[in-house]
């Protein structure tokens, strides 16, 4: 009996594990998609801030400016990345919780059963 408890426990963790390996690529796979999509957007605009300046429409400044802007708008995008996907799990494990409490036991203790004290 111990030994078909092992299994069905490392059958559950081996899945366990799997979903939790997915989902980790799966946001592994976003935070790269959210970066190249701001890489190619600050590459943009910094090249069309440069063709102001070689215009004489804007300075070295406002290409600093733009460029501190731009970093400073993108931390927040892996920050809710990472408390959305936090915060899905904890959901999905509180769900879990629920369904384990409301698991009604196979084994019913009896009214006139003597308590144990060892």
């Amino acid at each position: 009996n111990a030994h078909h408890e092992g299994d069905r426990y490392e059958t559950s963790l081996r899945g366990y594990q799997e979903a939790a390996l997915r989902s980790q690529q799966s946001l592994s796979l976003l935070n790269f998609g959210q970066s190249a999509i701001f890489s190619v957007g600050l590459t943009s605009i910094m090249l069309l801030t440069s063709n102001q300046i070689l215009a004489g429409t804007a300075t070295v400044g406002d290409l600093v400016l733009v460029n501190g802007l731009l970093f400073q708008l993108s931390v927040p995008l892996n920050f809710f990345g990472s408390i959305y996907r936090e915060v899905r799990q904890s959901l999905i494990d509180m769900e879990s919780m629920f369904q384990l409490s409301d698991t009604k036991p196979n084994l019913v203790e009896k009214d006139t059963a003597v308590p144990y004290n060892p």
